[in-house]
This record gives structure tokens, sequence and C-alpha cells, in this order.
């Protein structure tokens, strides 16, 4: 009987949905911010790569919307660009886009699970130290 309560307890825990924290919403919210902010303010491929780990964090996740797929098509027309011209910059109408769709993100993530993001982040860290970004 004690080695059915085990798979029965990980199935439960994986299931259920830890809801994040105001505070740590708020932290969250921050950090995507600022990493949106680093990256208009002093592009580089490091920016770069934090900000797409976090909306792919946050699309592992679940999460849905138009700002995240606005968000992402952004930094993939950036990227476009760092592959022809071989330099991160942003155009204004970019950076313009990034911050109001960062705005709009910022209020879904108090419905995010907090056990479903860490895992969606774990994951994301799994592929980029797999794929070496």
């Amino acid at each position: 009987m004690a080695t059915s309560a085990k798979p029965r307890r990980a199935r439960v825990e994986r299931e259920a949905n830890v809801p994040i924290t105001c505070e740590t919403a708020r932290r969250l919210a921050l950090e995507i911010r600022l990493a949106v902010e680093a990256l208009i303010g002093a592009p580089s491929p490091a920016a770069y790569n934090q900000l797409s780990k976090m909306l792919a964090a946050l699309k592992a996740a679940g999460m849905q919307g138009e700002p995240l797929e606005t968000a992402t098509a952004t930094m993939n027309a950036i990227c476009d660009r760092y592959e022809r011209v071989g330099k991160v910059g942003l155009k204004d109408a970019e950076a313009e886009a990034l911050r109001t769709d960062v705005a709009l993100i910022e209020q879904a993530l108090p419905i995010l699970p907090l056990n479903v993001f860490a895992r969606a982040v774990a994951q994301v860290e799994v592929f980029c130290a797999v794929m070496g970004a």
C-alpha cells in the first residue's frame, strides 16, 4: 500500500496549482520590466537572451494572449535583424511595443500558478543549457 501512495501523491502534487502571491507577482513583473529596459537601454545578446527566456517560460507555463504573442514576434524581428547585421538593436517602435506588451503581460501574472511557472522556468533553463544559449 505504501508503494501505491507515492505515485498518487506525486500525481496530485503535479496537478495541484499553487497560487502566486501578490509579492511574487510584483517581483516577477519587476524582473520582466527590468529585462525589457536592459534590452532597450543596452542592447546585447545577453540582454536579448534574458528576456527571451522569460517570455519562453511564460509561454511554457501556459500563458496565452496577444501581448505575449506580440512580444515574441518583436523578439523574433530583433533576432532576424541580428542574424543579418550581427548586432542587437531595437527600433523605436519595437521598444515601445515591448514596453506595452510587458505592461499587459504583468496584469496576467497573478493568475499564473507558481508551481507551473517554476517548472516552466526549469524546463527553459535546461533547454537553453543543452542548446548552449
